[in-house]
């Protein structure tokens, strides 16, 4: 992500730190980890291995949401908070926070655990596929499971 963000630029010339730094937040920001992006692959695995294949969705809505917010709090002039020079900055992408007169409220999530299935249905499923899946596909195509 670093080599990405510091060499990927017309010139092809390395950028300085803080426009890397910056920029590395912003493709996260963008999307970068998310389902069905082309997200980039593991130098030290052998073939293309996607990195954020092994995240879970919550973890990659997360990293995307989180990112959002540390975009707007750099934009505002909060670069030594998110660095740590300036105390604990956990609470960031957790709690509003105002920079120069500007509210920066955290980015909500965008994903959530779709809910389990009713006992009924789930003891229709084979326990040897994942029943949610299937649930969740063919309710959203309107269809049902025979037993």
């Amino acid at each position: 992500l670093g080599h990405s963000a510091v060499m990927n630029n017309p010139s092809r010339q390395p950028l300085s730190l803080n426009v890397a730094y910056r920029r590395c937040l912003q493709m996260l920001a963008a999307g970068l980890f998310l389902p069905g992006s082309v997200g980039i692959t593991d130098p030290c695995e052998s073939g293309n291995f996607r990195v954020h294949t092994v995240m879970t969705l919550e973890q990659q809505d997360m990293v995307c949401f989180t990112a959002q917010t540390l975009v707007r709090v750099l934009s505002h002039g909060g670069y030594r908070k998110i660095l740590g020079l300036e105390g604990d900055a956990s609470y960031l992408a957790t709690e509003m926070s105002t920079w120069d007169g500007v509210i920066v409220t955290p980015s909500e999530k965008a994903y959530e655990k779709p809910p389990p299935p009713p006992s009924s249905v789930a003891k229709n499923f084979p326990s040897t596929s994942s029943g949610l899946e299937e649930y969740v596909i063919l309710t959203l195509k309107g269809g049902s499971r025979k037993p």
